[in-house]
C-alpha cells in the first residue's frame, strides 16, 4: 500500500494555512496545521503578496515548515472562465483552448499563466474551465516563496478544490448540491451533479461587509474589521434600540440580500449553461458562512435545506487538532481538496506554476549537491596525479618508439592501396576483353544468319549496320541492331502507271521476318521504307529495320 506525506499551504485572502497531510491508501491524516493571519489593508489588493511573504517567513522560521510544498492561491487572484471548444484530440486541445480563451479574457494571453480543467465532453463540444493568473503575480509569488525557504511543487487554484473535498467527504452523495465557500475577498460557488461540476467565483466576501460597515460608520477599514468581528462574535454588548447595533444589522442584512441575489443569478446561469436541474441542497463553508442569520436567509430565499460542509468526515486529525474540529472544518476544505486530488475519481485541479520556473527551482534545489560533487570531482585526481605523471612519461617514450615503427608500415600500406587500384583496373580490362571474345562468336553466327536472309530475299544489299545500346540506372539494359539497306525493284509499273507498293512491302516484311528467326533477335520495329527514289524513276528502294537483340545473348 503506497503512502506519502505532503506539505500544503493555502494562501488565502486573509490568512495563510499550512498543513502536513499524510495519505495512505484511501485515507488522509492531518498531522500538523498552523494558521497565520495576514496583517494588511484588505482594501488594497497590491498589499496581499507582501503580507503573504511575512506569513510564509513565520511558517518557516517559527513553525519549522520547509521544503517542497503545494500552494493554493485564492479565487480573487485568478480569472475563472467557462468556455466551449470543438471536440478535438487531447494533443490539440491546448491550442484550441488558447485561441478561444484569447477571445474571452480581458488580458493578452502572453501576460497570464493558465491551465484548464475539462468539465464535460459530448463528442461534439468540450466544456472547459479556463483558470489564469497574471504572470507577474505568479513570478512575484514564487520569488517570495523561495525567499521564505520553500520550493514550489504546484500552484493550484482554490476555485476547483472544493470539488475534490466534497467527493472525498461524501463519496456516496448522488444528489445535486451547491457548495458555497465564503472567503474574505470572494465567494466560490460549486455546483456538483452526477455529470461533474460547474464553478463560479463572485467578488463578494467578508471584506464586502467590512467595507459596508466602514462606509456607514465613517471608520477606517481596519477599524471596521475589528468592530465586525466583535459585534458578530457577541463581544460587544448593544441594546436592541442602539443605533450602532441597528446600523451593523442593516449592513449585515444588505450583505445577505446581495449574497442571495448573486446565488440566485448563479443558479439561473448554471441551469441555462448546463441544462441541469436546480440544486437540491446547499452546503456552506468558509469563515464568512458563520455570519449570523445567513443560513436561514439562504434557506428561505432559495427554498432549500442549508447545512455546513464538513470536509473532515473521512479525515483523521492529530490529537491537538481534534479539540476543535467544527472551527477547523470551515478553513480546511481547500487543503483537503488538494490532498485528495489523486485519491478521487474525476478529480479537479490545475497547476499555474510556469515550466521555466519549475525547472529553475529544481535546478536551484540541486545546486548544493552539484557544488559538493564538483569539489569532490576536482579533488579526486590529485592523489594520483604524480603517479599518472610518471606513467605518462613512460608511455610517451613507448609512443615515440611505436611511431617510429609505424612510418614504414604506413608506406607499405600506401603501396598496397596503389597496387589494389591497378589490379581493379586490370581486372576491368580483362572483363571487357572476355566480353569481346564471347561476343565475337555471336557476331559471326549473326552475320551468317543475316547473309542467309539477304540471299533468300534476293536483290537486297545493306549499306550500314549499327548497334545501339541503352544502359539505364535501374532495370535491364536494351540492345538494338539498326540495319539500313536498299532493294532492287525489277517490277515495272502496273496498268495504271503506278507501282504496286503492297507487293514490295510484303517482300521487305518477309525479309524482316527472316531476320527475326535469328536466335539473337527477339523482335523488331516496323520497317521504315523510303519511296522517294522509286517514285523519281530509280528502281531502288531504301529501307531501315530496327532489330531488338536478346539481352541474354548480347552482340
Amino acid at each position: 500500500m503506497s503512502s506519502s506525506k505532503q506539505l500544503i499551504i493555502n494562501c488565502g485572502a486573509s490568512r495563510v494555512t499550512a498543513a502536513e497531510v499524510f495519505s495512505s491508501g484511501g485515507s488522509l491524516q492531518v498531522e500538523k496545521l498552523v494558521t497565520e493571519s495576514l496583517q494588511y489593508d484588505y482594501s488594497n489588493d497590491d498589499a496581499w503578496l507582501g503580507a503573504v511573504a511575512v506569513a510564509l517567513d513565520a511558517l518557516h522560521h517559527h513553525h519549522k515548515f520547509s521544503g517542497k510544498a503545494s500552494f493554493i492561491i485564492p479565487g480573487n487572484q485568478v480569472l475563472t472562465k467557462t468556455i466551449r471548444i470543438p471536440h478535438v484530440e487531447e494533443s490539440k486541445r491546448a491550442q484550441i483552448i488558447a485561441f478561444e480563451a484569447q477571445q474571452n479574457i480581458p488580458y493578452p494571453l502572453h501576460e497570464v499563466v493558465w491551465d484548464s480543467q475539462v468539465l464535460g465532453d459530448d463528442g461534439v463540444e468540450t466544456e472547459v474551465l479556463f483558470i489564469a493568473c497574471k504572470s507577474n503575480t505568479i513570478d512575484e509569488f514564487c520569488a517570495e516563496v523561495i525567499r521564505a525557504g520553500f520550493s514550489v511543487d504546484t500552484i493550484n487554484a482554490a476555485t476547483v478544490l472544493d470539488y475534490n473535498a466534497i467527493q472525498f467527504a461524501y463519496p456516496t452523495l448522488d444528489e445535486d448540491v451547491l457548495l458555497i465557500n465564503i472567503g474574505a475577498r470572494s465567494t466560490n460557488l460549486l455546483f456538483k451533479n452526477s455529470d461533474g461540476f460547474f464553478v463560479r467565483n463572485i467578488q463578494l466576501g467578508g471584506n464586502s461587509l467590512t467595507q459596508s460597515i466602514a462606509d456607514s460608520l465613517g471608520k477606517p477599514f481596519a477599524k471596521a474589521e475589528q468592530i465586525k468581528h466583535k459585534f458578530f462574535c457577541g463581544e460587544l454588548d448593544y441594546s436592541d434600540d442602539d443605533s450602532g447595533a441597528k446600523l451593523l444589522t442593516t449592513c449585515s442584512d444588505s450583505f445577505m440580500r446581495r449574497m442571495g441575489q448573486e446565488i440566485t443569478r448563479s443558479i439561473v446561469n448554471y441551469r441555462r449553461q448546463k441544462g441541469a436541474g436546480a440544486p437540491k441542497r446547499i452546503l456552506l463553508s468558509g469563515r464568512g458562512a458563520l455570519l449570523e442569520g445567513l443560513s436561514e436567509q439562504l434557506s428561505t430565499s432559495q427554498k432549500l435545506g442549508v447545512d455546513f460542509f464538513d470536509p473532515l468526515q473521512n479525515v483523521t486529525l492529530d490529537a491537538e487538532l481534534a479539540l476543535d474540529p467544527a472551527s477547523l472544518s470551515l478553513e480546511i476544505s481547500e487543503i483537503i481538496g488538494a490532498a485528495a486530488q489523486h485519491m478521487v475519481a474525476d478529480s479537479a485541479g490545475v497547476n499555474l506554476l510556469p515550466d521555466e520556473v519549475k525547472l529553475e527551482m529544481e535546478f536551484g534545489s540541486k545546486k548544493p549537491y552539484l557544488m559538493v560533487a564538483a569539489i569532490c570531482l576536482a579533488l579526486a585526481p590529485w592523489p594520483v596525479f604524480v603517479g599518472y605523471k610518471q606513467l605518462g612519461s613512460a608511455y610517451e617514450k613507448v609512443g615515440q618508439a611505436t611511431q617510429a615503427q609505424i612510418a614504414p608500415l604506413q608506406t607499405r600500406q600506401s603501396q598496397i592501396r596503389d597496387n589494389t587500384d591497378k589490379a581493379v583496373k586490370i581486372s576491368e580490362s580483362i572483363r571487357r576483353v572476355e566480353g569481346l571474345v564471347n561476343s565475337k562468336t555471336n557476331w559471326i553466327q549473326f552475320f551468317a544468319e543475316l547473309q542467309a536472309s539477304l540471299t533468300k530475299a534476293e536483290d537486297v544489299w545493306l549499306d550500314s549496320l549499327e548497334v545501339q545500346r541503352e544502359m539505364p540506372d535501374k532495370g535491364k539494359a536494351s540492345y538494338e541492331v539498326v540495319i539500313e539497306g536498299q532493294m532492287l525493284v525489277r517490277e515495272t509499273a502496273d496498268e495504271t502507271g503506278g507501282i504496286d507498293q503492297e507487293v514490295i512491302s510484303r517482300r521487305i516484311k518477309g525479309m524482316q521476318s527472316s531476320f527475326e528467326d535469328s536466335k539473337f533477335i527477339t523482335s523488331s520495329m516496323p520497317p521504315n521504307i523510303n519511296w522517294s527514289d522509286l517514285r523519281n524513276g530509280l528502281n531502288v528502294l531504301t529501307f531501315t529495320i530496327s532489330l531488338v537483340v536478346d539481352t541474354a545473348k548480347p552482340l
